[in-house]
């Protein structure tokens, strides 16, 4: 079964990356995860539609700025780059 939290830990290990690093974007993903959860989804069943619907979310329910979207965007980004 896939493993986010997993997944997460593996990468940062293999990128050396500091703790506070690693807790920022593990509180990105969380979030992530948590919104998929309100669609009755988990992170393997997520696609690129689930993506620009949380883009919208976070910009229109949110109201967060596109650079602090683009920061919760580029955590979730790593997984495209491990196997």
């Amino acid at each position: 079964m896939f493993s986010i939290n997993h997944e997460l830990e593996l990468y940062f290990e293999l990128k050396g990356t500091p703790e506070s690093s690693r807790e920022s974007y593990a509180r990105r993903v969380d979030a992530f995860v948590k919104f998929l959860q309100g669609k009755d989804k988990s992170a393997d069943e997520a696609v690129t539609r689930d993506v620009q619907e949380y883009i919208l979310y976070l910009k229109r329910e949110k109201g967060l700025s596109a650079g602090t979207i683009n920061t919760y965007i580029s955590s979730l980004g790593f997984s495209s780059s491990t196997p």
